[in-house]
């Protein structure tokens, strides 16, 4: 049998991108919170939930509160986990500006001892974005483990938002990593018949200046070198065009899809 959850970390370590620290995020904190706020992303998202007001609601790898804040006033409680102290600041801010007394934050990673960190069982639980995990099949399980009710998983297709042309333009190689196909086929291989949907996004709303345009788009590498920062400012400035509302967006740009992937845990599904 195929050990998919092997062959996810053997694509992990060819990956190109790293995985980032609590302390990146931290840094990255306020300005992905800026950028999510009214993504088309969180909206399908949170579209396809199966909600009712007395749910429990785990939000694993939770953010700046991109999906607990809109969640928290549709559903009972809501845990909402993350490893960066710096997004769950953010969070707990918005929560309180918005008058949210139903969400309570833990600083904790997928790694970590579940119980330890005071979390039970849940109606609901969400993982968007979240599973830049070594050990895919163990964050799974427990997810598994935590649910009573569904899950829904918000997982990468392809390269996911990352541009390919824009490592070749710099000269760097380009290896995505492992997707959802993986996902789905651990899950398959723990008993789990999830299903299956993907959420496509429209072209980038554009940027007010070039300069926040390509600044924009810096995100995806690491340690830029001074030759590669010139040739990355080219590229983008051959590819960057003013859209009908005078925003400046990208000449080709990829689009990205995200797979949703979901199922209801059964009690004899439990080990």
């Amino acid at each position: 049998m195929i050990d998919w959850n092997r062959m996810w970390q053997e694509a992990r370590r060819r990956k190109t991108w790293q995985r980032k620290t609590s302390e990146d995020w931290n840094k990255r904190a306020a300005g992905f919170a800026r950028r999510h706020k009214n993504s088309v992303y969180v909206k399908e998202f949170l579209n396809r939930l199966p909600l009712s007001a007395g749910m429990s609601v785990l939000d694993m790898g939770c953010g700046p509160g991109t999906l607990t804040i809109p969640l928290a006033p549709k559903v009972r409680e809501i845990t909402a986990v993350d490893f960066s102290p710096g997004m769950l600041k953010i969070l707990t801010a918005k929560a309180a500006e918005g008058g949210l007394n139903n969400i309570t934050t833990r600083q904790g990673a997928w790694e970590d001892d579940w119980q330890t960190l005071g979390l039970g069982r849940y109606d609901l639980i969400i993982a968007s974005r979240s599973l830049a995990v070594d050990d895919l099949k163990g964050a799974l399980d427990k997810l598994r483990r935590a649910a009573r009710g569904w899950v829904f998983i918000g997982d990468r297709v392809g390269s996911g938002p990352f541009d390919p042309a824009m490592f070749a333009a710099i000269g760097r190689p380009f290896h995505p990593g492992p997707d959802y196909i993986y996902t789905i086929n651990i899950l398959y291989q723990m008993g789990i018949h999830a299903r299956l949907d993907f959420i496509d996004l429209p072209p980038d709303r554009g940027h007010k200046t070039r300069e926040e345009a390509i600044s924009s788009w810096s995100w995806m590498f690491h340690d830029l070198t001074a030759t590669e920062n010139d040739k990355l400012n080219r590229h983008l400035s051959e590819r960057l065009i003013r859209n009908n509302h005078g925003h400046w967006c990208l000449r080709d740009e990829v689009c990205p899809s995200w797979a949703l992937i979901s199922w209801r845990q059964t009690t004899h599904q439990h080990d």
